[in-house]
C-alpha cells in the first residue's frame, strides 16, 4: 500500500473499524451487544471488491491480527475470518460489482453468518459460551451497515482519487 497514492484511506478506514469496534454503548441493555454489526468485515469486503489490486487475503490477515490484539481475541482467529471474506471479495469481484445493493447484501449476510458461526464454535472449543444471537444478530447488522459503509467508503475514495479502484463500487458515476 502506497500512502501517497490513497492507501492511508484504507488504513483510516481500518481504524475507523477498530474504533467503532471497541466502542460500547453503557446505557444499553446486555441484549444491544448481539446487535453490534461487525465493522471490520464490512470495510474490509468492500475493499475487497473496490481495490481488489489494494487489499488482498494478506493484507486483511494482518489487519485481523491488530483487532485480535485490540479485542483480547484468540490472536489469528479474526485474521483467518478478515482474510476469508476478503478472499470471497476478490474472487467474486466481477459478479458484486453488476449485483444490485440487496444482493450484495445478501452475500455480506452469508459471509457475516459463515465468519460468525467460525467465530462462535471457535470460542465455544475454548470454554467460551455459546450463544445464537451473537452469531445472527451481528451477521444481520452487519449487512444493514454495509450499504452505508459502501456508500461512505466509495464517495471517500473518489474524493481522494485512490489508484487501483475497479468494479462498479469504485467508479465514479
Amino acid at each position: 500500500m502506497n500512502p501517497l497514492r490513497g492507501g492511508w484511506l484504507i488504513l483510516l478506514s481500518l481504524v475507523g473499524a477498530m474504533v467503532l469496534a471497541v466502542a460500547r454503548v453503557d446505557a444499553g441493555p446486555d441484549w444491544l451487544a448481539w446487535l453490534r454489526p461487525d465493522w471490520a468485515i464490512a470495510v474490509m469486503f468492500y475493499w475487497g471488491v473496490a481495490a481488489p489490486s489494494r487489499v488482498g487475503p494478506m493484507s486483511a490477515w494482518v489487519a485481523g491480527l491488530f483487532f485480535d490484539v485490540l479485542l483480547a481475541g484468540p490472536l489469528g482467529l479474526t485474521g483467518i475470518c478478515l482474510a476469508f471474506a476478503t478472499y470471497i471479495a476478490k474472487r467474486l469481484e466481477e459478479r458484486l460489482s453488476l449485483y444490485t445493493l440487496w444482493q450484495q447484501m445478501a452475500v455480506v449476510l452469508g459471509i457475516a453468518l459463515v465468519i460468525g458461526l467460525v467465530k462462535r464454535t471457535v470460542l465455544f472449543l475454548l470454554d467460551l459460551e455459546w450463544s445464537t444471537w451473537g452469531v445472527f444478530g451481528p451477521a444481520l447488522t452487519t449487512s444493514l451497515v454495509y450499504p452505508a459503509v459502501a456508500f461512505v467508503l466509495s464517495m471517500a475514495a473518489r474524493r481522494v482519487e485512490l489508484q487501483g479502484l475497479s468494479g462498479q463500487l469504485g467508479r465514479a458515476p
